[in-house]
C-alpha cells in the first residue's frame, strides 16, 4: 500500500509539472488588431457553427490591458459563446502569448447619445425618415405618382 501511495505521488508531481509546462507564462502585450486576428484564426481552425462564427467577428473586439471584452447581439449568441470559453481562452492565450488573458462576453449595447431612438413600423414612418434623409426620395414620389400604403 505504501508503494501505491508513492507512485500516486510521483504520477501525481508528474502531471502538476506537465501541466504547468502548458500553461502560458508570457505577458505579451496585444491590440485590438491581434485579438482580431486571433478570432479570425479560431474560426478557421474550429468546427463552430455559422451563429458562432458570426457572433465572434460582428463586433470589434474591446481590449483594455489583458483583459479582452467579446460582444454579441443577443442572449442566444452569448449562451453559445460562454460554452467556448474555456477553449477560446486557451486558444488567445497561445495565440497572443499571453497567460494573464480575461476572456469577457457581453451583449452588445448601443452607445447612447442622448436621443431616444425613433421606432419604425409603418410604411409612412419609414418613407419620412428617408425623406428626411434624402430629399429627392419624396420628388421621385411626386413625379412618378406613387402611394405609400
Amino acid at each position: 500500500m505504501a508503494e501505491t501511495k508513492e507512485d500516486l505521488r510521483v504520477q501525481h508531481e508528474g502531471e502538476k509539472t506537465q501541466a504547468n509546462e502548458n500553461k502560458i507564462k508570457a505577458r505579451n502585450e496585444f491590440t485590438v488588431a491581434d485579438v482580431s486576428a486571433a478570432l479570425e484564426a479560431y474560426i478557421g481552425t474550429s468546427q463552430e457553427d455559422t451563429a458562432v462564427k458570426i457572433a465572434l467577428t460582428s463586433h470589434t473586439p474591446k481590449v483594455e490591458g489583458f483583459v479582452i471584452t467579446i460582444e454579441v447581439d443577443n442572449d442566444f449568441l452569448l449562451t453559445k459563446v460562454m460554452d467556448l470559453h474555456p477553449y477560446l481562452l486557451s486558444f488567445l492565450s497561445k495565440k497572443l502569448s499571453n497567460g494573464f488573458i480575461t476572456l469577457n462576453a457581453q451583449v452588445y449595447m448601443e452607445p447612447e447619445d442622448g436621443q431616444d431612438k425613433k421606432r419604425l413600423f409603418t410604411a409612412k414612418d419609414k418613407f419620412e425618415h428617408f425623406v428626411s434623409i434624402n430629399p429627392a426620395v419624396g420628388e421621385l414620389k411626386a413625379l412618378f405618382g406613387l402611394e405609400i400604403e
